[in-house]
């Protein structure tokens, strides 16, 4: 009986931008992502885990959905998006594109 492959998600990277004076912006932040898993220890990350969410600069949170040991990372799910004209934007007046 030969096995059937499950399909998995691709993962993208999460782009951030740094600004001196003001903090981070969050520019990409894709449905399904990686984190390599000392990245939660840097300093100066912007980002915090609660209750096994990852919250990267008060913008988008990602839930740890497990752990890829081939290259030391968590494999993460995008769950709310508080960016500008994004889907959990508190101050959107109108349904998101798309």
């Amino acid at each position: 009986m030969a096995r059937r492959r499950v399909p998995q998600p691709e993962h993208e990277a999460i782009q951030l931008t740094r600004h001196l004076g003001k903090g981070t912006t969050v520019d990409v932040a894709p449905q399904h992502a990686k984190m390599a898993v000392d990245y939660l220890a840097h300093p100066g990350t912007y980002l915090r885990v609660e209750s096994g969410d990852i919250v990267i600069a008060d913008q988008v949170v990602y839930r740890i959905t497990g752990y890829d040991p081939t290259d030391y990372t968590l494999t993460l799910e995008l769950v709310q998006d508080w960016r500008p004209g994004q889907k959990d934007d508190p101050n959107r007046t109108e349904a998101p594109h798309g």
